[in-house]
């Protein structure tokens, strides 16, 4: 059965009342993100939102890499697993956009191969061989009698990766793997592959490998086209992000459909004329996955929103998850926009959700 997630933005005071509400509109997980310069602490917003819910599935979406050293990332989800057993997953990326946003590049493969694979160590065993300053040492996580941390409720490891090598390293180490943007059965079909590389080496099958997708979708009223201006204030946000991804270099614009590329080229070179060159990378994430900048609306159109929003009726949207659920995927995760959310996540819980 497809699992549905929604990212909760990191804001103490939102934390609490959106999880809350997205539990009780029937969401099976809640994803909060890890990017310092623009939102609060993913683990402080996870902790309230641990306090004020009893069932929905709790996630980083998803820690980065460089943020924390391996061993605070494992005892910092930990803890909150200790607040709530067993309803804790960690998602873990090398931060194309918590890093990008200072203007560096997502962590090498390298070392988040190694990052990966000591965490993977001490979320199942408690103790790992750790290398850092040149050294490398065994660690250990001592007094968990004492219950500071809770190990002892299993708490999975989701990847997050588009690259193939990397999704082959979700495959070997991870329980699960996020991605974005999976529109199609073909793309399900590739990414299934490059994931039993990995697990194949690990000696391990692909059965039950939860892939989640983070995107978006819209729910259109009767009659209501892609040129209704409430569909391009519930999804603006989101082909502003789709866009600032290629910008930054983090895809192709040939992911993008012909038809959308003379917007992006247009939205290229208004990107190009950000002052200072230098800072640029100060400016191109502004309201990202949040709201979309005045200077920007004018890139939000039909062709845009349609090629990267799952958007239609309910019953198109139901057609389309259950074709994707077919062919593997294991949970749809969307990215609502913060003014608006309510809306967003009110109209696909009562259209998809509750008649999925």
């Amino acid at each position: 059965m497809l699992d549905f997630g929604t990212l909760i933005f990191p804001k103490p005071d939102i934390s609490t009342a959106e999880v809350r509400l997205v539990e009780q509109r029937g969401f099976t997980h809640a994803w909060i993100p890890d990017s310092q310069m623009i939102w609060g602490d993913t683990y402080a917003c996870l902790a309230l939102a641990a306090t004020a819910t009893a069932r929905i599935k709790l996630g980083t979406g998803v820690a980065i890499a460089s943020n924390r050293i391996a061993p605070v990332t494992v005892h910092s989800i930990a803890t909150v697993n200790q607040i709530a057993p067993g309803r804790v997953i960690l998602g873990f990326g090398t931060g194309h956009t918590a890093r990008r946003i200072m203007g560096l590049p997502p962590v090498k493969f390298g070392e988040f191969c190694a990052e990966v694979r000591t965490i993977s160590e001490l979320l199942r065993r408690g103790e790992a061989v750790y290398r850092t300053e040149g050294m490398e040492r065994k660690i250990r996580f001592l007094h968990r009698k004492d219950r500071f941390i809770n190990l002892d409720d299993r708490i999975p490891f989701y990847v997050a990766a588009n690259a193939p090598q990397t999704i082959a390293l979700a495959g070997e180490f991870g329980d699960g793997l996020i991605t974005t943007g999976v529109g199609t059965p073909d793309r399900l079909a590739r990414i299934r592959k490059l994931l039993e590389e990995g697990t194949k080496k690990a000696g391990r099958t692909l059965n039950a490998f939860p892939i989640v997708s983070l995107t978006h979708a819209c729910v259109l009223k009767r009659g209501e086209g892609l040129e209704s201006p409430r569909v391009a204030a519930l999804t603006g946000h989101w082909v502003m992000a789709n866009y600032h991804a290629i910008a930054a270099g983090y895809a192709s614009p040939e992911s993008l459909p012909g038809e959308v590329r003379p917007v992006f080229e247009e939205y290229r070179r208004h990107v190009e004329s950000m002052q200072p060159k230098e800072e640029r990378y100060l400016r191109l994430h502004e309201g990202h996955c949040q709201f979309v900048a005045p200077d920007e609306r004018r890139f939000i159109t039909p062709e845009g929103i349609r090629a990267t929003t799952l958007v239609g009726t309910g019953d198109e949207l139901i057609t389309q998850l259950k074709g994707l659920e077919k062919a593997g995927l294991g949970q749809i995760f969307l990215n609502p926009p913060l003014e608006g959310f309510e809306e967003s996540v009110g109209d696909f819980a009562r259209e998809v959700i509750a008649r999925y």
